[in-house]
């Protein structure tokens, strides 16, 4: 037994090893994703939410930072004249130094700090949810609600590592790592209970609406 339970980290390594090898055989034929429709042809509707104004442009140096294939950045208002930022960043390919990155490593770097983190549910019908992270974070006397997730290749995903893991798998089997990062950012208010139920609703209904714009699943090599 004891000779075993010394064994099991050589078999470990071996096996990260050949993973490794497979995934840089595997990974020269990843190729990029092409979205199935514009970014920016998501909805103007998102269940009770509209979008507010013409969609905005980032910098010049975010750009060259984050260094995204497509993404989009635009505000919706809820009935009640709550608003609410949306930022999609979508990754055709994936590779070393151009990959999503994670608002939890970028927002604190912008001037802001992660005061609370936690992850919610967001309904996905038929009794399903879906995972979401939810910061809150502070800049002084500002609080801001965010909720982000990694959305493609048919999945949603809170944990980065997770989906780190499965974006390697799906370049082995599918010869894809297309992905996005999505966030959705309110200012927060102290006096209103019902921010962060509003911005969940949000969400739930853009995921499938996102979904729609994605490349198919079937669509690997």
């Amino acid at each position: 037994m004891g000779l075993e339970r010394r064994r099991w980290p050589l078999w470990a390594a071996v096996g990260l090893m050949l993973l490794a090898l497979l995934l840089v055989q595997r990974g020269r034929g990843v190729v990029r994703q092409e979205l199935s429709r514009p970014l920016s042809s998501l909805p103007l509707s998102l269940g009770t939410w509209r979008a507010l104004g013409p969609d905005q442009t980032l910098d010049r140096r975010t750009l060259e930072i984050l260094r995204p294939q497509s993404y989009l950045l635009r505000n919706y208002m809820d009935p009640y004249g709550r608003l609410c930022a949306l930022f999609v960043a979508y990754f055709g390919l994936q590779t070393e130094g151009q990959m999503i990155h994670s608002p939890r490593h970028c927002l604190p770097g912008a001037g802001w700090q992660i005061i609370s983190r936690r992850r919610v549910a967001v309904p996905a019908g038929k009794g399903r949810h879906y995972t979401v992270n939810h910061l809150v974070l502070a800049n002084e006397l500002d609080r801001l609600s965010v909720l982000y997730w990694y959305q493609g290749r048919g999945k949603v995903e809170a944990d980065e590592y997770r989906d780190r893991l499965s974006l390697m798998i799906d370049g082995i089997l599918h010869d894809r790592s297309d992905g996005a990062l999505v966030r959705l950012t309110m200012v927060l208010n102290p006096r209103d209970s019902e921010l962060l139920k509003r911005q969940i609703e949000l969400a739930a209904a853009l995921i499938p609406a996102l979904d729609a714009l994605m490349p198919p699943l079937g669509s690997g090599r």
